[in-house]
């Protein structure tokens, strides 16, 4: 007992000691290190290093002494700060590259698939592909960081109230050491490494077990969920649920969460996974309907990529779509299989995180360089004409796509630009402007007077008396003009619908109702208001009563059947569907 006691204060005196010297260097990085090293590359190079082998030596010491764990901490590391200072290259600043951030992410995926096997191979080259080896380990770090950061942040607060506690009787000792140059940082990384050593030592009482116990009971919720989605989604017309970006990030994160829970539900073997042939079956159909999700996400991206090109947001959502395809395929092929399902599946599981191993890597090559092939399809894009002038991703190439965007500019100069005097004014304020937001303020001002003509083209007024000219539209927000403008065209008929009246007669301000074709065959409604000569833009209504506008109703106001009339107050009625302009 006596000997094990004296490892455990020599361990944690270790571990301590890491995490204090770990805290001073990037305490040293951030504050001295640029005045040091002033080229960019040079100190991306170094940073990246030194927090790489911090971060993956505190996530293998513990298991293993910190002198044999510093090796494969130094090799992994250094592959990793290598690849991220190539893809540095890419940009002129590390403020740009800091901004662009998805190598940075793509560096941190490489360090964290990494450490697992790098773990594997401290204990013998046969656990590479002992999947319970690694499974163990991999979740241990997890545990065991979680676990240290929360005894950081617990010793910070107990700091804070000791000094509060010391401030009542005039002694402020804790803030003046606090305040000396670099302490935190130690007194941080001093507390990670110590909790990080404790959780260690009493890994038999703080384990993995109990967490991914209550996480397989999410495994029936997740299912019935994503079996109503996907059936509502199969029913409804795709183009018009899945158009966005964001919409592709969700099906993603819900893939990462479907791949997770039926990793944590087949655990390191059989005799670990769930038992009950409930669980066994939900753990099943989850796998079999994650081909459907990482399909609905290829689609949903498939068509933000065929209306606006590539950016490195999409070709990074691209990537992570491709690997929850290989995922998703290889869990279905395995239940489909039968037999023994679950051991297919975790023999599939090292595949694919060797896999993205692999493909963080390439991120930070030339092999997947996203800004390249950005400024290759959106130059493209605009030389062939496929691209509207607000659609344009010219402020990007410009400023945020590092060297290939500003090849793809002075592309653009002695190519397409110099028969188009549009687009080369659009160049000249994509490269003087000096945010985003100022250049897309100066772009939507240009291209609000075309879109409020599309609306205006399939605009009908009603009553017949009342008109608006196409110069009150174009002071619209652009995003409204932009949207609508292919809503109205979408469905000519009735196209968009703008009824005017006074819904409140003691103002003697005309205000009015705007019908947007919205899903299937319902109708979005808007308020609108009168502001001298200016029509403004109101709220979102939604009818009285909870019921949805349709179509039909829509050509019943063009048929002149519908009344302005009071209830409370005066309102419009369609039928016995009330709508009130509300300001």
């Amino acid at each position: 007992m006596h000997t094990q006691d004296g490892r455990n204060v020599t361990g944690r005196v270790e571990m301590a000691s890491v995490g204090a010297i770990a805290g001073l260097a990037i305490w040293a990085l951030v504050d001295h290190l640029p005045d040091v090293i002033t080229h960019p590359h040079v100190y991306l190079a170094v940073t990246s290093f030194v927090s790489g082998f911090f971060a993956v030596l505190l996530g293998l010491s513990g298991p293993y002494r910190v002198a044999r764990a510093a090796m494969p901490a130094l090799w992994l590391s250094a592959l990793a700060a290598g690849l991220l200072t190539w893809a540095g290259w890419r940009f002129d600043t590390l403020d740009a590259f800091a901004e662009a951030g998805h190598s940075i992410m793509a560096w941190g995926v490489f360090i964290s698939i990494g450490t697992p096997f790098a773990a594997a191979l401290l204990r013998d080259h046969h656990s590479l592909r002992d999947y319970g080896h690694l499974f163990d380990v991999s979740w241990s770090i997890l545990v065991r960081y979680s676990a240290g950061w929360l005894f950081a942040m617990l010793c910070w607060a107990v700091l804070f109230m000791s000094h509060a506690l010391l401030e009542i009787v005039g002694l402020t000792i804790i803030e003046d050491i606090i305040d000396i140059d670099g302490v935190p940082f130690v007194i941080t990384g001093l507390a990670l490494g110590l909790g990080l050593s404790v959780v260690h030592e009493m890994r038999e009482y703080l384990s993995p077990f109990l967490v991914l116990r209550l996480l397989r009971l999410l495994v029936p919720i997740v299912l019935v969920v994503v079996l109503v989605f996907v059936v509502a989604a199969l029913a409804q017309n795709p183009g018009s649920l899945f158009g966005s970006l964001s919409r592709t990030a969700t099906l993603l994160c819900v893939g990462l969460a479907m791949i997770s829970l039926v990793s944590i539900s087949i655990d390191r073997s059989d005799a670990d996974a769930v038992h009950s042939r409930w669980m066994r079956l939900c753990t099943g159909a989850l796998a079999l309907l994650l081909p459907v999700i990482a399909g609905l996400a290829v689609y949903a991206l498939s068509l933000r990529v065929a209306q606006y090109g590539w950016t490195p947001a999409r070709l990074a959502a691209a990537a992570t779509s491709a690997i929850v395809a290989l995922y998703a395929v290889t869990y279905a092929l395995a239940v489909v299989l039968r037999g023994p399902w679950m051991a297919r599946i975790r023999q599939a599981n090292i595949l694919a995180a060797v896999v993205v191993f692999l493909v963080a890597a390439a991120w930070q090559t030339p092999v997947l360089n996203a800004e390249f092939l950005s400024t290759r399809s959106q130059v493209a894009r605009i030389e062939n004409g496929t691209s509207d002038l607000v659609d344009m991703a010219l402020y990007e190439l410009a400023h945020d796509w590092g060297k290939p965007g500003q090849v793809g500019v002075e592309q653009l100069k002695d190519g397409a630009a110099q028969t188009d005097a549009a687009l080369q004014a659009a160049l000249l304020r994509a490269e003087t402007a000096s945010s985003s937001w100022q250049f897309e303020r100066g772009q939507e001002g240009r291209g609000s007077d075309a879109l409020a003509a599309q609306v205006y083209a399939h605009l009908t007024v009603v009553p017949e008396g009342d008109t608006v000219d196409v110069e009150m539209l174009q002071a619209w927000p652009h995003f409204r003009l932009r949207d609508w403008a292919v809503q109205c065209a979408a469905r000519p008929d009735p196209g968009c619908v703008l009824v005017l009246g006074r819904f409140l007669p003691e103002d003697n301000i005309r205000q009015g109702m705007m019908f947007i074709p919205g899903q299937e065959h319902e109708y979005d409604v808007y308020s609108l208001y009168f502001s001298g000569e200016t029509l403004s833009v109101g709220e979102f209504l939604t009818p009285i009563g909870g019921k949805e506008v349709t179509v039909t109703q829509v050509r019943s106001i063009l048929q002149g059947r519908y009344e302005v009339a009071p209830s409370s107050r005066r309102s419009l009625w369609i039928g016995d569907l009330e709508l009130f302009p509300d300001f």
